[in-house]
């Protein structure tokens, strides 16, 4: 029997969207608490020079640690599969961005949509139950096969990188790996919203790309 979720595909970049709101309230009610016991200090007795010094710097950190509560914590890529499926998405996006500056140019344009994806994604997942065949599919994808990619990839020297064996450097394999992980994100998206639970266990395909052995091979 066919298994059905109705969900509509929710806008691009809305988890982003969410910790801008987050970081902005948090900020917000620090500078206010702090506006306010100025001005009750201000009817004891006068701030001065010195006192308005001292408000307008913790007002400066109270939005610093407006930001820095607002933010996720960067997982290890091997604690990964131990997040909930409802979080997995952020955490594995916030990883991948973490891994930037050691990518290719080439490679780092795919994360970046990849991880626009990501955000679409997690919202997908917020009423998928972990026990669907369907959420051990994206768990495969985003928790084991992506980070493996990377991580094979970061594995190799890097003089070793751009050359490799037989024609195929390991950039070209981390390029072409991580094409299929954001045709998969998609994939898994499109079918998500379509309710088709049973069609996204049962097509899924998988990284052929290793990075194994000596010399970048």
């Amino acid at each position: 029997m066919r298994s059905r979720q109705r969900l509509a595909p929710p806008p691009k970049r809305a988890s982003v969207v969410e910790r801008a709101k987050r970081a902005t309230k948090y900020a917000m009610a620090g500078v206010g608490v702090i506006l306010v016991a100025s001005f009750v200090w201000g009817l004891v007795s006068p701030i001065g020079v010195t006192g308005v010094m001292i408000a307008f710097l913790a007002m400066l950190a109270a939005i610093a640690a407006g930001v820095f509560f607002s933010s996720d914590k960067v997982v290890s890529a091997d604690k990964l599969q131990a997040i909930e499926l409802k979080q997995l998405p952020r955490s594995t996006e916030r990883w991948l961005h973490a891994q930037r500056p050691a990518l290719p140019a080439p490679a780092v344009r795919l994360v970046d949509g990849i991880g626009l994806k990501l955000d679409q994604l997690g919202l997908q997942l917020q009423t998928l139950d972990e026990r669907e065949p369907a959420a051990a599919e994206v768990r495969r994808l985003i928790a084991d096969e992506l980070p493996e990619l990377v991580k094979g990839y970061q594995a190799v020297p890097v003089n070793l990188r751009r050359e490799g064996l037989n024609g195929m450097s390991p950039d070209k394999q981390l390029v072409d790996g991580l094409a299929v992980v954001d045709s998969e994100l998609t994939r898994i998206s499109e079918q998500l919203a379509s309710g088709d639970l049973n069609k996204l266990a049962t097509q899924g395909r998988y990284l052929e790309l290793k990075y194994q052995g000596d010399n970048g091979s």
